[in-house]
């Protein structure tokens, strides 16, 4: 048994498997990405890592799962399954998380997410692999459950899971923005997972309403934050331009299955990130332009929003035309950066709501405030490059 002394849960035990799979170079990789990305930029607290975020997630998964067990509704095998799917569970995040995953969402879908990446590495990396065949672990139910075709698998990816969680109030005490504070053990006390559904006391609602807010102002205050967006969509920009020149096997998600079967994939991480982008400012083959934008980026003249919309019911609005409006002002498309995205924060009809008398769906219930609250936001944000600002700001008016 090895403990390991976290800033938010305290001591957290890792048994011997759990302890190789920490150990295992492709695990350690997680030290080096970033939990909340480019938060840093704005909270400068904020350099907590994966590695962390994973350990918090196993541990909160335990407390469901020990309940579980304790009720018979698992038993100790599952327990240990669910315990080593909790600690993989990010093992397939990108350097700068979910800034780079978008260029290759972009490009592949799906197949572009993390969760695919996670597949590839729990099947092809060979450290990992050594260490499931040492200890005789069962990895298609590991998979199952990360990959939602378990019971178990909603206590790691639902509305209300392990994961959400533990990086709510770690986010939360890293940024040191309080409204992300969640009454943990009150939550985890009323709510329970049966048959892959997800079920809450009606004694415990307001725990669960604490839950629900406090992710609506994470998503607002942090997660969205209009200056940590714009550069995760600046880096993201420069990936792109820089990839040809530095490593043109990553355009592709063949370069990054190889990464993962040759063993060098944990060095694919935020610091790899940097050397690159430091790299390329010496590079005589990467344009000038390009080489302005890294060092913006690195010294925090990034994009500015000229433009933002934020909606919590339907809109039909379009920002295309305002891009249009842009460029016919002389703003080059290049530099102009639109995003839009609607994004879910409660799905109403995916939690039970348990009274004395029967189960409701969560949208059928009317006595709590979640009844009136929004399940998701719509932003839309023009983000051009800081010497474009003022000419784009005076069209937009």
């Amino acid at each position: 048994m090895k403990k390991i002394f976290d800033e938010t849960h305290g001591y957290i035990d890792l048994n011997e498997v759990e302890t190789d799979i920490v150990d295992a170079e492709i695990f350690q990789r997680l030290r080096r990405i970033r939990q909340t990305s480019l938060a840093y930029l704005v909270y400068p607290g904020a350099t907590h890592t994966r590695f962390s975020h994973s350990l918090g997630t196993l541990f909160v998964a335990d407390k469901i799962g020990r309940k579980m067990l304790n009720e018979g509704m698992i038993d100790y095998g599952e327990l240990e399954h669910l315990r080593i799917a909790a600690l993989l569970h990010d093992l397939g995040q990108f350097p700068f998380s979910h800034a780079i995953e978008g260029f290759y969402l972009s490009r592949y879908g799906e197949e572009g997410s993390n969760e695919s990446i996670r597949e590839m590495a729990l099947k092809e990396s060979q450290d990992l692999v050594e260490v499931f065949q040492r200890h005789s672990l069962n990895t298609t139910q590991i998979i199952g459950i990360l990959d939602g075709y378990s019971p178990l698998s909603p206590i790691i990816d639902s509305d209300v899971d392990a994961d959400r969680i533990d990086y709510l109030i770690r986010d939360s005490k890293h940024t040191g923005v309080s409204l992300g504070n969640v009454d943990t053990d009150r939550l985890l006390d009323t709510v329970s997972y049966e048959g892959g559904e997800v079920v809450i006391k009606d004694k415990g609602i307001q725990s669960l309403e604490n839950f629900y807010v406090a992710r609506l102002h994470m998503y607002q205050a942090v997660y969205y934050h209009k200056t940590i967006l714009g550069y995760e969509l600046l880096l993201r920009k420069i990936y792109e331009k820089i990839l040809p020149h530095c490593c043109p096997g990553l355009e592709t998600l063949k370069g990054v299955r190889e990464m993962i079967s040759s063993g060098t994939f944990h060095i694919w991480d935020d610091e790899w990130m940097f050397s690159r982008l430091y790299g390329s400012l010496y590079d005589e083959e990467v344009p000038e332009q390009v080489k302005n934008l890294i060092n913006g980026f690195l010294n925090r003249r990034g994009p500015k929003v000229v433009f933002e919309e934020v909606a919590y019911r339907e809109s039909k609005g379009d920002i295309r035309t305002l891009v249009s409006d842009l460029e016919r002002a002389g703003v080059p498309q290049d530099s102009i950066y639109p995003f839009e995205e609607r994004i879910r924060v409660m799905r109403k009809d995916s939690i039970l709501v348990s009274t004395k008398s029967r189960k409701k769906k969560l949208s059928e219930f009317s006595q709590t405030i979640l009844s009136e609250m929004p399940e998701s936001m719509l932003i839309r944000r023009i983000y051009v490059d800081h010497q474009f600002v003022s000419r784009a700001r005076e069209v937009l008016k």
